[in-house]
């Protein structure tokens, strides 16, 4: 069966809704930013720090899930030690170091000041690519005729078109004007509200122009994810493709009818549906709003006492250290408020100074709580995959079979 490749810029159309998003949309996009401050308000820095170590890997997680690939979280932890190393590992790491990175980046003064279009530019886009698939072996490189996947080569470099299922991704010929045009729409908007839709827009634009011949899906929720750090939404305490896997068949769903052919004159004047777009973007908000909620219930102050207080009453790796359950009322202080002295930890236990001295050691051994040496007079919360996944509900669930 032949297939039709399109090309030229006006395929891409709607870019940006005409006149607009609509009102509801806008008064969803606005919520975001509050919701961000909230949240960043709500640990301190040394707990939001570690969540942020934890949500790297969430990300990584997830985003290789909806590839299809799952890799245990656990294993992608500093303190696990690499047993076997044919596990399916290279991509997820790579996906934390990629985020690392960026975020390294983006704390970097003069990144506040860099011109937004700058996060739309396709050498970044390539970038990405390339170091996503660095790591990767060449098992995961092949392509369906057998060739590598070339790792940050555009589609308009290696000349190749290709299928995604029955949908024939634009012509390579139409890949490096079609970044252009996304750069030049999406790049130029004025301030946080539009900038927002616009980053959720692109989203699937990116996706629609198939600019890889592999390996595309990762590298577009990597860019949504960098976007959002930009403009202080994608705080370290929330992943978005936590959202995107918990509803993936929605995901693909509103990908696929944002795809879709004008539905006829009420539907904007592009090539592509209007309506479509913006059903995707009010998809993409309702995610982020999703994945927001859930972490500030998890850090519930009164709901996380109680979850400690199970964890480490029932949980066997607790019981076989010897770990009582008076320990987590301090555990649950110093998660809340991200650094206390040895000494009021002890008292907060509730237990003698002997015994709690013995308790914080075991803590201490299992990870659970940090200290830069024996002696220091400051501790901090620890975050191991293995105890994240205890405390937050369905944190690395398979939500589907």
């Amino acid at each position: 069966m032949a297939h039709e490749f399109i090309s030229g810029n006006h395929w891409l159309e709607p870019v940006w809704p005409s006149p607009g998003f609509p009102a509801s949309v806008v008064r969803t996009a606005e919520t975001l930013g509050f919701r961000a401050g909230r949240l960043t308000g709500l640990l301190p820095k040394e707990t939001a720090s570690r969540i942020g170590g934890l949500m790297r890997i969430t990300n990584s997680y997830y985003s290789n899930l909806i590839e299809g690939q799952f890799t245990e979280p656990a294993t992608l932890s500093a303190r696990v030690p690499r047993r076997d190393p044919k596990e399916l590992r290279a991509l997820a790491e790579s996906h934390i170091g990629v985020q690392q990175l960026l975020e390294r980046v983006l704390r970097r003064p003069k990144s506040v000041d860099a011109p937004w279009d700058e996060f739309f530019v396709p050498e970044l886009v390539s970038m990405v690519h390339r170091r996503l698939f660095a790591g990767a072996s060449d098992e995961d490189l092949r392509l369906s005729d057998g060739r590598l996947l070339v790792p940050g080569q555009l589609r308009g470099s290696s000349q190749r078109n290709v299928l995604v299922g029955d949908h024939a991704a634009p012509a390579w010929e139409s890949v490096a004007p079609m970044l252009t045009r996304l750069q030049h729409v999406y790049g130029r908007q004025p301030d946080l509200t539009p900038r927002i839709l616009g980053s959720l827009a692109y989203h699937h634009r990116l996706a629609f122009v198939h600019p890889f011949e592999d390996g595309n899906g990762r590298v577009v929720r990597m860019m949504t994810h960098l976007q959002l750090m930009r403009l202080g939404l994608a705080s370290p305490l929330w992943s978005l493709s936590r959202g995107l896997a918990r509803k993936q068949d929605e995901y693909y769903g509103q990908l696929r009818a944002a795809d879709q052919p004008r539905r006829g004159d009420l539907d904007g004047r592009g090539q592509l549906t209007q309506a479509g777009l913006i059903g995707f973007v009010e998809f993409m908000l309702q995610v982020c709003i999703d994945q927001m909620d859930y972490v500030e219930q998890s850090m519930g102050l009164v709901s996380l006492r109680h979850r400690l207080e199970r964890v480490i009453g029932l949980e066997p790796r607790f019981i076989q250290a010897g770990v009582k359950q008076e320990m987590a009322k301090a555990v649950h202080i110093l998660l809340t408020q991200g650094e206390i002295l040895r000494a009021d930890f002890k008292v907060f236990s509730g237990l003698h100074d002997r015994v709690a001295s013995d308790q914080l050691r075991k803590l201490i051994d299992l990870g659970v709580v940090e200290a830069p040496s024996t002696k220091s007079r400051s501790i901090f919360p620890g975050l191991p995959v293995w105890f994240a996944q205890l405390i937050f509900p369905d944190l690395h669930r398979r939500f589907w079979a």
